[in-house]
């Protein structure tokens, strides 16, 4: 393999390329010590992550405090802090930076969703990270993140409700892609109804006729 020049190997040299004093390296050191450098780059940002995402007490728990609290629709306080919040939402941001009532206050009233949710979406806006469960499932926080413009949120939700696509649930997914303006949702209802043509068509005809009876506006 030829021999080529490279700044700096960080790995030792083969026997073909000590001799060249650290001036020329064959393609196999090369690629050797890219793939170390990559490793390392990899280990470094996992430990970056870790860093970033480790809070005490966690957002989660009940010890844990802020300067904003979110009240959902069952009234349980969710707590904050404002420079978290509205560093992630431009609609938190107007809320807490400007003359409006939630920045003297300090609490948020969020009357569409319950305080599963918004523990969800506070955990996120700290760690970026997310666990979709029954008390807290993808469908309202997509609602959540759509309304307070949370945008990387609202993108890991559509991730989520476009790869659990059935017959069942597609005419729901179709109208939140629609309501929300989901993009990628919109793209993967799409695609599963082309795909599943014959299967939906009778369920798609069944919904529609629910939501929209013939004798409707008869007259």
């Amino acid at each position: 393999m030829a021999a080529q020049p490279i700044d700096e190997l960080i790995v030792p040299p083969c026997q073909f390329c000590a001799p060249y004093n650290r001036k020329f390296y064959c393609k196999s050191c090369v690629i050797r010590s890219l793939s170390s450098a990559q490793a390392r780059a990899t280990l470094n940002l996992e430990k970056q992550v870790r860093f970033l995402r480790a809070f005490q007490p966690s957002p989660l728990s009940e010890d844990f405090r802020g300067d904003v609290t979110f009240v959902g629709r069952d009234g349980k306080p969710v707590y904050a802090h404002r420079f978290i919040m509205a560093g992630k939402s431009a609609v938190f941001q107007r809320m807490l930076d400007t003359d409006m009532k939630e920045r003297n206050s300090g609490t948020i009233f969020i009357n569409d969703a319950n305080s599963s949710v918004l523990k969800s979406v506070v955990k996120y806006c700290y760690t970026a990270d997310i666990d979709f469960t029954e008390e807290a499932p993808a469908e309202e926080i997509l609602k959540v993140a759509h309304k307070y413009d949370i945008v990387e949120l609202k993108g890991v939700c559509e991730d989520e409700l476009s790869r659990g696509l059935d017959t069942e649930n597609f005419c729901t997914r179709a109208m939140l892609a629609q309501i929300y303006d989901a993009g990628k949702l919109d793209a993967a209802t799409s695609a599963f109804f082309r795909a599943n043509f014959d299967k939906l068509y009778l369920t798609v005809i069944k919904r529609l006729c629910k939501y929209a009876p013939l004798n409707e506006g008869a007259n």
